[in-house]
């Protein structure tokens, strides 16, 4: 996969690969495929949005998880944006943090504040399974859309970013204590 990666960027970077604007009509599968991405990064965005006021006292909590929303944001609007080129509806359209139109990723959601709720640092655990998920979903999805390289190129940035987000989550879980407070307590 990451060998795909590389040719398209390297390709790209000589001006050999087709400019990265939007092609035909992508298939059902390709549409799809966006409408769940756009609600996974909401997901991601209103997980970690969430978890910055619950944990907004924790030592590096109201920073990792508030610097990850704000690029959760990003990468949520990113795939409006392909949403919008190809003309194709937005599941997130009029929803508010914590509501989707997928039912598999309502419940996750809900699976996944409550299991964040427990404590910091099962928030942080959270944080590692929301990007290995999208990560799994990502490559998924470059592998299903390669005939459109406008949406290969997001996702390959929704990638790098998960990438991101996963390290720093791991290294702030290294250093955070087993049993650190849970909301509202102000204790380590």
């Amino acid at each position: 996969m990451r060998k795909l990666l590389v040719t398209l960027a390297s390709l790209a970077l000589l001006g050999l690969a087709t400019p990265l604007m939007a092609a035909d009509a992508p298939t059902d599968e390709v549409a799809d495929m966006l409408a769940f991405m756009r609600e996974e990064e909401k997901l991601a965005h209103d997980v970690y949005l969430l978890f910055s006021e619950m944990y907004a006292g924790e030592d590096g909590g109201a920073k990792i998880f508030a610097r990850i929303t704000e690029s959760e944001q990003r990468h949520t609007d990113a795939v409006l944006g392909l949403l919008v080129a190809y003309g194709l509806p937005d599941p997130a359209a009029g929803r508010a943090p914590g509501e989707f139109a997928n039912d598999e990723l309502q419940a996750l959601y809900t699976t996944l504040v409550d299991v964040g709720s427990a404590g910091y640092t099962e928030a942080l655990g959270v944080g590692v399974v929301i990007e290995q998920k999208d990560m799994t979903d990502i490559v998924a999805a470059i592998e299903l859309s390669v005939a459109y390289p406008d949406i290969v190129q997001v996702y390959s940035n929704l990638l790098a970013g998960s990438e991101h987000h996963l390290a720093a989550f791991l290294k702030v879980l290294d250093t955070a204590e087993p049993g650190a407070a849970s909301p509202g307590t102000g204790k380590h």
